[in-house]
């Protein structure tokens, strides 16, 4: 081990060159396993247990609220929340005295029922009570509140940009309850508040709603319950297509493209030229130490051994790379808690199986190009290899 540690560092500016570039490969590998990953944080936290009911078109159109007590009587029905989308945006004062505009979700949604369905969301039982006595309260999350520095009975403003009030004055709310998520993949940065407020105070489209909630009894009917509701409503002036909470959040990301195979791709080009430089390096180590492979040999070294010296610094300079390149990530995301558009990624970290997909990436990246000049080192004859040079 001391022997493969010394001629790592035979060349150090060489060295060095090879692992910051490894590294910085590295790193951008797990920036974009931490983009994706942020990107389908809705899919992760996503329920087997509840469905998706919209209109068949499109979100964007709605669906009557009297079709809550429908689905309910339907065979595997648990649960049945109504919910809108809001689409508020929040302004938030700057010191220069313009506002900086700030985008989180926010819904409306049959309050008690909805909390049934997300278990997730974590509200102490004074604050629940409080926000189910007041019809103008919200529930906030705990990185929400803590980005906006709102408190409990702290108020928030929001400007309709979908839903106009009567009067064409800001939508007002009292921060009743702050939830706090069960689960690293929940988001902590929604805005939740009750739909009888919106439906009371909206100047249109009143007794119509976004999407309904529905909590199964069974996961396994999920299938067989989406399609008798959708059968309900077949032949109605408001068709239905039910999915489950995944499918439901898939078709979001759907809207920009298949980002999961433009970021794999370019992970796959950032690994091939880490390949391409880790290996350059090792024939350019193994061309100049072909004399010393060669008194190695006439020593009494083995052609494995010496093989095994050359594969051992290619994997060292690799694992070195991984360290600097993927921990520094980590720890710059994961632990210090970069988020590079907080409002945009509320969940933002480097994935697990990312971190040890890097450190998998490195020992090949290694091996192959250790393989190389170790190839070569097996067929060295010592005699020849001395007398040519």
């Amino acid at each position: 081990m001391s022997l493969i540690w010394t001629n790592l560092w035979r060349a150090p500016s060489r060295t060095g060159l090879t692992v910051l570039g490894t590294a910085i490969a590295l790193a951008l590998f797990c920036l974009l396993e931490a983009l994706l990953a942020a990107f389908q944080a809705g899919v992760a936290m996503a329920s087997a247990s509840r469905l998706v009911v919209q209109h068949r078109e499109s979100l964007t159109f709605l669906l009557p609220e009297a079709y809550r007590s429908q689905i309910a009587q339907i065979d595997g029905v648990q649960t049945v929340a109504v919910g809108t989308w809001f689409g508020g945006m929040y302004d938030e004062p700057r010191r220069n005295g313009e506002n900086q505009h700030v985008f989180f979700a926010n819904f409306a949604v049959d309050m008690e029922p909805y909390l049934r369905l997300y278990p997730e969301m974590q509200v102490p039982p004074p604050q629940l009570a409080d926000l189910m006595r007041d019809r103008a309260g919200c529930l906030i999350g705990c990185g929400l509140a803590e980005r906006l520095g709102k408190g409990i009975g702290d108020r928030i403003a929001l400007r309709g940009l979908l839903w106009p009030k009567k009067d064409a004055s800001p939508w007002e709310f009292t921060v009743r309850a702050i939830y706090t998520p069960a689960a690293e993949t929940f988001d902590p940065t929604m805005m939740v508040f009750h739909h009888r407020y919106l439906d009371d105070t909206r100047t249109l489209a009143k007794g119509m709603a976004s999407f309904y909630l529905i909590g199964l009894d069974d996961a396994g009917r999920h299938a067989e319950v989406a399609a008798a509701i959708d059968r309900r409503f077949a032949s109605s002036p408001f068709p239905t297509r039910t999915m489950n909470e995944k499918a439901f959040n898939l078709q979001f990301l759907s809207m920009v493209g298949n980002l999961q195979l433009l970021f794999r791709f370019i992970g796959t080009v950032v690994i091939f030229t880490m390949l391409l430089i880790s290996a350059n390096t090792m024939m350019m180590s193994g061309r100049e130490r072909t004399r010393e492979m060669a008194v190695l040999k006439a020593l009494g070294f083995t052609d494995g051994q010496v093989c095994g010296l050359l594969v051992g610094e290619a994997v060292a300079m690799a694992l070195l790379a991984c360290l600097l390149g993927a921990g520094g990530t980590c720890l710059l995301i994961n632990v210090g808690k970069w988020n590079p558009k907080p409002d945009f990624f509320p969940i933002f970290q480097v994935p697990v199986a990312a971190l040890w997909s890097a450190v998998g990436i490195a020992v090949v990246t290694g091996v192959v190009s250790g393989l190389i000049p170790g190839v070569a080192a097996l067929r060295l004859r010592p005699a020849e290899a001395l007398r040519s040079l």
